[in-house]
């Protein structure tokens, strides 16, 4: 099958698409390291040059304390729910929603449930970078591989 695009001039052959087995372009998120954000909490950690991107996992019990940091965080919760302070707002975050965290506004958790989600961290949080360095993990464009 070929789809013309709404857009540009090139066609798309959707025919010839295979499962990836490299590319500097995709990932496979069970194949990149878990790495402990806290003693409870671990995460799988993307990077680009933009952005970071974390899939977290926190079992029930876990709390994540109040921080801040100069990247703007958006959090997207998966499965669960947590217990989520943002500034002076505390809330209840479920499957499905998503909570924008502002530069440097305190923010944190608890989860009774267990939660899995997307943190996305623009620009990249130069110290989850360095604990990605720590653990031999790509950071930014993977164009040269």
């Amino acid at each position: 099958m070929t789809i013309q695009p709404a857009y540009g001039n090139e066609a798309i052959d959707f025919d010839r698409f295979t499962r990836v087995e490299k590319s500097k372009y995709v990932y496979t998120i069970e194949e990149v390291p878990l790495i402990n954000l806290t003693p409870e909490s671990r995460t799988h950690f993307i990077a680009s040059d933009r952005a970071l991107l974390s899939f977290i996992n926190n079992p029930p019990g876990a709390t994540f304390p109040l921080h801040h940091h100069e990247a703007e965080q958006i959090l997207i919760i998966l499965e669960g729910s947590e217990e989520h302070v943002c500034g002076d707002e505390h809330f209840l975050m479920q499957a499905g929603d998503v909570c924008i965290h502002p530069s440097n506004v305190p923010h944190g958790g608890r989860t009774t449930t267990g939660f899995r989600g997307i943190d996305i961290f623009l620009p990249p949080r130069e110290d989850y970078l360095d604990l990605m360095r720590k653990h031999g993990l790509p950071v930014g464009n993977r164009s040269s591989l």
